[in-house]
């Protein structure tokens, strides 16, 4: 459709109807390029598929797959050649499996056809992230996994896909980045320990900054599918934060799915990303962490985010208010369940609150991760000093 043409950049093949468009406005002059020979064969099936799609969708139900296949017999000049791409009926595989056994689950099929590209927002009434991934997985065959945030809660999001991915012997690859912290060394064991995965790190963050974050599934069917988008592997960045991912399929973007695969080869064959062995590299991985994630040196760089509490969290901070105030009660335990927050609440409560802190847990990535939303809340990069393998506080204050 070329009605109404405007001055700009175009990539429109010479058509009689973009002749006719030009010549209605003479005063513009129209500079052509011819094809290059290799970029041709996918210029003309995209134009000429395009075609297509508008006359059949004019046809009636009943006639579109005699109107297809005279449209492939002209291709192959109906001279009793090749019939393999002759449409039989109007259907379309869907799965092949062997005869159902006892405890086999049936496939699952993402939201979007496999043969489709989608923008995912994790806006509601559309399918989020999470739900999508988990779908993929199940009919995988091979998943390579490319982020550089990991992080627990997102791994739980994903926990019975990935026990099952293991129970199917599928292989796993991972690669990730210690850059500012942010990744969860129990995260990175579980994936090794309990799901079987390959992982790999790359250490030294500052030289190499690693932000992409991207999934590829391979399937034997030859219907690979992959994400590219903003979402680490967080519980939020899969179920409802304000992220956009771009799914890929190697139907619609085959160019994109392939220069994946090569990409994602060459990050895990360079020595940079080293194999990761929870039993080996533990300490390594914790140092890392510790030394990006700002706890080293006993400061870090912060968001510049105002912290707010949401309206679940704010309902506890105003019963707790009320213990203190109402009925003098100054011990107070607050029970909720895993990732609604609590270390946030208890951060926003001490601000108002002030005086001498003491955060214990059992595990220093717990500490760790207190310490940056108690330093993200109060706004002071240099709150608090850890006190665990081997660190000692020099304040002892908090």
């Amino acid at each position: 459709m070329h009605d109404g043409l405007a001055a700009g950049i175009y990539e429109s093949l010479n058509t009689r109807s973009l002749q006719r468009a030009l010549r209605a406005v003479p005063d513009a002059t129209p500079h052509f390029q011819n094809l290059d020979p290799t970029d041709a064969p996918e210029v003309l099936a995209r134009h000429v598929a395009s075609a297509v799609r508008r006359a059949v969708a004019q046809l009636p139900h009943d006639e579109r797959l005699d109107a297809v296949n005279a449209v492939l017999c002209d291709l192959y000049h109906d001279d009793g050649g090749d019939d393999a791409d002759t449409v039989e009926a109007l259907q379309q595989l869907f799965t092949l499996a062997v005869q159902e056994q006892p405890g086999v689950a049936r496939l699952v099929r993402p939201t979007t056809p496999l043969s489709d590209v989608a923008l995912l927002t994790n806006t509601r009434g559309e399918p989020n992230l999470g739900a999508e991934l988990r779908a993929e997985l199940a009919s995988a065959d091979r998943v390579d996994l490319l982020c550089a945030f990991i992080r627990w809660p997102g791994i739980r999001v994903l926990a019975d896909q990935l026990d099952a991915l293991r129970q199917r012997d599928v292989p796993l690859r991972v690669i990730t980045t210690t850059y500012r912290g942010a990744t969860e060394r129990r995260a990175l064991d579980e994936l090794v320990r309990r799901f079987g995965a390959e992982v790999r790190i790359r250490y030294d963050a500052q030289s190499t900054r690693l932000h992409a974050k991207a999934w590829l599934f391979r399937r034997g069917s030859g219907f690979d599918t992959g994400y590219v988008g903003s979402s680490n592997l967080s519980k939020s960045a899969l179920v409802d934060g304000l992220e956009w991912n771009v799914r890929i399929s190697s139907v619609a973007t085959p160019s994109l799915v392939r220069k994946f695969e090569a990409t994602f080869d060459t990050y895990w064959n360079e020595p940079g990303f080293r194999l990761y062995d929870p039993d080996r590299d533990a300490a390594l991985l914790d140092a890392a962490l510790a030394a990006e994630g700002g706890f080293a040196n006993g400061t870090i760089t912060l968001s510049g985010l105002e912290v707010r509490a949401r309206p679940h969290q704010e309902q506890i901070l105003e019963a707790l208010d009320a213990e203190r105030t109402v009925h003098d009660r100054h011990r107070n335990l607050v029970v909720a369940a895993t990732g609604t927050g609590k270390t946030v609440v208890a951060a926003l409560d001490y601000r108002r609150l002030g005086g001498s802190l003491l955060f214990v847990a059992h595990r220093r990535e717990i500490l760790e991760q207190a310490l940056r939303i108690y330093r993200e809340v109060l706004a002071d990069g240099a709150f608090g000093e850890l006190y665990v393998g081997g660190q000692r506080p020099q304040r002892w204050r908090h």
